[in-house]
C-alpha cells in the first residue's frame, strides 16, 4: 500500500516534469512565434521547381531572410507553381526587388535568392507576388540561342562563295607582295647611292664650313698685325719728319687705314653674303634629309605606296 510520503514524492515528481515538459515546449514554440515573418507570394511559370523544397531557405546577397513555407500548383492556372514564402519582419521587401530559383550545390537542392532594391524605392506589402527575374532554364536557353546562331554565321562564313572570294584575296596578296618585293630590290641600290650622296655632301659642308673658320681666324690676325704696324709705323714718322710733313703723311696714313677699312668691309660682306649661302645650302639638305627618311619610313611601314604614286604618274 501506498505510504503518504511515497504519494508527496510522486506529486512532487509529477508536478517537476510537467514543468520541465511545458518549459521545454515554450522554449521550442516561443522563438516559432516571435520569429514569425511577412508572407509574400512567387509565381513560377512554365518552369520546373524540382529540387526546392518546403524550409528552402531565402537569401539576400548571400544573407538568410526568409524561407520557403508552401509550394502548391497553382489553383487557376496548371502551368503556374505558387511558393509561398516566409520573409522576416526586420528586412525590407521593396518594390524594385525580383527573385530567382538557384542551385544551392552539387546535391541540386534549390533556394530562392532575391536580388535588387533600393533605397528610395517603395516597400512591397506583405502578401503581394514579388516579381520572378529571368532563371537558369531561360538563361540556359539563350546561350544555347546565341551559340545555335554563332554556328550559323560561322557555317555562311566558310561558305563555298566566301572560301574562293578569301582564296582570290590571299592569291591577290601573295602577288602584291611579290611585285612589291622586286620593286624594293630594284629601287634599293639607289636608295643606297642617294644616302651616300648625302653623306658625301654633309662631309664637304662640314671641310667649307672648316674653311670659314681659318678665314676668320687669319682675317682677326691680319687686323691685329695691320694696327701694330700702324702703330709702329706712326712712331717712326714721328721720329724722322718734321710736323709738316708728319701732318702729310698722317693724311696720307688716314687715307690708306680708310681705304683699308672699306677694303676690309668689302670683304667681310663677301663673307657674309657666302654664309648665308651656304646657310641657304645648309637648310636645304636638311630638308631634303628630312623628306628622303619620311619617304623611307612611309615605304617601310606601307610598301604600296610606290606603287599608287606610279599610278598616279601615270
Amino acid at each position: 500500500m501506498i505510504t503518504k510520503e511515497q504519494k508527496i514524492r510522486l506529486s512532487i515528481f509529477t508536478t517537476a516534469s510537467l514543468a520541465m515538459f511545458l518549459l521545454f515546449l515554450a522554449l521550442l514554440i516561443v522563438p516559432k512565434l516571435k520569429s514569425r515573418g511577412n508572407p509574400y507570394l512567387l509565381n513560377f511559370k512554365g518552369t520546373s521547381v524540382n529540387g526546392l523544397l518546403v524550409g528552402a531557405p531565402v537569401k539576400y546577397q548571400g544573407v538568410e531572410v526568409g524561407s520557403v513555407k508552401q509550394i502548391a500548383v497553382h489553383p487557376d492556372d496548371l502551368a503556374s507553381i505558387r511558393v509561398k514564402l516566409d520573409i522576416s519582419k526586420y528586412f525590407p521587401v521593396k518594390t524594385d526587388m525580383s527573385a530567382t530559383m538557384t542551385f544551392a550545390g552539387i546535391t541540386g537542392s534549390k533556394f530562392i535568392e532575391l536580388a535588387g532594391g533600393t533605397n528610395e524605392a517603395k516597400g512591397l506589402a506583405p502578401g503581394s507576388e514579388i516579381p520572378m527575374a529571368r532563371g537558369l532554364g531561360e538563361k540556359a536557353e539563350d546561350i544555347l540561342a546565341n551559340i545555335d546562331r554563332a554556328v550559323r554565321n560561322i557555317n555562311d562564313v566558310l561558305g563555298p562563295e566566301n572560301q574562293k572570294r578569301i582564296s582570290a584575296f590571299l592569291e591577290n596578296t601573295e602577288q602584291s607582295a611579290a611585285i612589291v618585293s622586286g620593286v624594293l630590290q630594284a629601287k634599293k641600290e639607289n636608295l643606297g647611292n642617294a644616302i651616300t650622296n648625302i653623306e658625301k655632301a654633309a662631309l664637304d659642308f662640314g671641310a667649307v664650313t672648316e674653311n670659314l673658320r681659318r678665314i676668320s681666324g687669319d682675317l682677326g690676325g691680319l687686323t691685329s698685325k695691320l694696327d701694330a704696324n700702324a702703330g709702329e709705323a706712326l712712331d717712326n714718322l714721328n721720329k724722322r719728319f718734321s710736323d709738316a710733313e708728319m701732318g702729310k703723311v698722317l693724311r696720307n696714313l688716314e687715307a690708306f687705314i680708310e681705304t683699308a677699312s672699306s677694303s676690309l668691309q668689302k670683304i667681310e660682306d663677301v663673307l657674309l653674303v657666302q654664309q648665308t649661302g651656304l646657310r641657304t645650302t645648309v637648310d636645304s639638305l636638311g630638308e631634303a634629309i628630312d623628306n628622303l627618311s619620311k619617304f623611307s619610313r612611309n615605304l617601310m611601314e606601307d610598301p604600296t605606296l610606290f606603287l599608287r604614286s606610279r599610278k598616279v604618274k601615270k
